[in-house]
């Protein structure tokens, strides 16, 4: 570029195009790169703001990601995506409800475009969930098209809304047009297993549950996961951080790293997303005179806890949650108990 030439929009759209798709892979740094070169061509680039936003977020950096999307959405207050991404901000544990739904109407006066629309909304009806505003959110989703939605990502939000709200038949069309629209959209397929099992139609949520094992399985690791040497490592870190008493009582169970849950126990009716799985008789049941031996064992699925996560300092993280969970467990303490603990 000759030097007093404006920013060439190719060489920005190159270098943000670079940077979402460095983010969606996991390296944070690299997209960070990228959003700053496009910046430094475009001081006021809304999208580029977006993306350091986004990267920031993508961090556990709250704070630091408002303030980039306020910058966006000062920059160009009508573009939509920095409102958005920080109405979702707004309903996470720090967050604040009512500021969130003030940005989805922003956003709803800004959108132009049907999917801009769709995913205001559909967000709009996730707030009022979270508020416990049940009613409302149920108008709100009335007051999406009844024809096919363009994406089955939405069909799917609607879905799971829908479930939230306890209306199996509404959530289970919604479900099956996402699979119709997506036949792999392994979500839609355990979504269904939710309502099945709601509906205590166990064939029916075995088999749903069995085609997201293999779709599951067949999907690619993501650009966070760990090896298996390094997931048993981990694994082997949190259980030294119990009392020396509980160690002691868990000697002879076994902590198995499995990479997935087995079909047979998914063919029981098990969740094939369960990050982790306590087999056998928790301690406080033991009888003391004698009777069959009894098989304990702690399995974590490496998979399912790579998902939950979104780098490796997460994957850590829930490595050792699930862990303290699953033992738990041993201990007889019921699902209850452990949220109460924060193991929930």
């Amino acid at each position: 570029m000759k030097k007093g030439s404006p920013p060439s929009a190719a060489a920005i759209t190159a270098h943000l195009d670079r940077g979402w798709e460095l983010l969606e892979r996991g390296d944070l740094d690299k997209a960070e790169a990228s959003g700053k070169r496009a910046l430094g061509l475009d001081e006021q680039g809304p999208e580029a703001l977006t993306l350091l936003g986004s990267v920031a977020s993508a961090r556990g950096e709250r704070d630091d990601a408002l303030a980039w999307y306020e910058r966006a959405m000062t920059a160009d207050p009508d573009y939509v995506s920095p409102i958005l991404y920080a109405a979702e901000l707004q309903l996470d544990e720090e967050g604040d409800v009512n500021e969130a739904l003030r940005l989805i109407a922003l956003a709803l006066d800004a959108a132009e475009e049907e999917e801009e629309y769709l995913d205001a909304q559909l967000l709009k009806v996730e707030a009022l969930l979270v508020a416990e505003r049940d009613d409302e959110a149920r108008d709100a989703l009335a007051e999406l098209p009844p024809q096919e939605l363009p994406e089955a990502g939405f069909h799917l939000r609607a879905a799971r809304c829908w479930l939230d709200l306890e209306r199996l038949d509404e959530a289970e069309q919604h479900f099956q047009k996402a699979i119709a629209l997506d036949a792999q959209a392994a979500d839609a397929h355990h979504g269904l297993g939710m309502v099945y099992e709601l509906r205590e139609d166990e064939r029916a949520k075995a088999r749903a549950w069995l085609r997201v094992r293999e779709l599951d399985l067949d999907a690619d690791a993501p650009p966070w996961g760990i090896t298996q040497e390094e997931f048993e490592q981990l694994a082997e870190s949190a259980l030294a951080e119990l009392p020396e008493r509980m160690r002691t009582l868990l000697e002879n169970v076994p902590i198995l790293a499995a990479d997935y849950p087995s079909i047979e126990v998914v063919a029981e009716g098990f969740d094939p997303r369960m990050l982790g799985f306590f087999s056998g008789v928790p301690y406080p049941e033991k009888s003391s005179v004698g009777g069959a031996p009894q098989l304990d064992c702690v399995f974590l699925y490496q998979r399912n806890i790579e998902r939950m996560a979104r780098s490796r300092d997460e994957v850590a993280k829930e490595i050792r949650i699930t862990l303290l969970h699953e033992t738990g467990h041993f201990f007889g303490l019921d699902e209850d108990e452990l949220t109460e603990i924060g193991l929930g």
